[in-house]
């Protein structure tokens, strides 16, 4: 599945993480690779609120993300979206942007 109809399909069936692929792609315009806890820090931010979700293994399901390394032990994971412009696309369509 492509990373635009990942994210096509996740706004139907988990509408709830829509700011999560939000903030990822930020995070990769940011930084390119990026960790899920720099994605839960960016959220906190604009939402003004301590925030919780169970990491972004959601999101590699979808084909949106994909882990690229781990550290800290294997307790930190790095991502990258796979494909960014599927993604911004996919977005604009939903009417995020």
């Amino acid at each position: 599945m492509s990373a635009y109809k990942g994210v096509k399909r996740l706004a139907v069936e988990r509408p709830e993480w829509m700011p999560r692929v939000l903030a990822c792609l930020e995070c990769h315009k940011k930084y390119g690779e990026f960790a899920g806890n720099w994605v839960r820090k960016l959220l906190e931010e604009k939402e003004g609120k301590k925030i919780w979700f169970p990491g972004l293994r959601t999101l590699v399901s979808y084909g949106i993300l994909k882990k690229v390394d781990t550290a800290r032990g294997g307790r930190r994971a790095y991502y990258i979206l796979i494909d960014p412009e599927g993604v911004e696309k996919a977005l604009r369509e939903l009417g995020y942007f």
